[in-house]
């Protein structure tokens, strides 16, 4: 008989903890410059990570490669412009301390990388950005 009366209430539990919804935690990043590095075309500009995200997504400001054009939609007759895409460098699985990208031409730059935390909850993102000087 007790265990008749123990396993609805196991149920119970079980149900009530699984419509506790969860609240998915905000990604804890932050990214700075090698001091090490010389900032010329050609040569590896080192970006070094802390935290660890779920997911990060890198775009260097190139053309074709800006964060604020990564929701573009302009389509005329005569032309059409594609949205820019970010690079996605990690997720779940991995962990990544930095990561190094080879700028070809001298410029300005405004570099961008989009952290995100993502659960079947929902998902919070911290964009943070630099602005980097290549030399030729």
């Amino acid at each position: 008989m007790k265990k008749i009366v123990y396993i609805p209430l196991f149920l119970l539990v079980i149900i009530i903890n699984a419509c506790n919804k969860k609240e998915v935690a905000a990604p804890d990043f932050s990214v700075t410059l090698d001091p090490a590095n010389t900032y010329k075309a050609g040569e590896n500009v080192k970006f070094i990570f802390s935290g660890n995200p779920n997911n990060i997504t890198f775009w260097s400001g190139e053309t074709g490669k800006q964060y604020e054009f990564r929701d573009r939609v302009n389509e005329t007759a005569t032309t059409s412009v594609r949205t820019d895409i970010g690079v996605p460098l990690k997720n779940m699985s991995t962990r990544m301390d930095s990561y190094s990208y080879i700028y070809t031409a001298a410029g300005t730059y405004k570099v961008t990388f989009v952290a995100s935390n993502t659960t079947v909850y929902g998902s919070k993102t911290d964009v943070k950005e630099l602005e980097i000087t290549i030399e030729p």
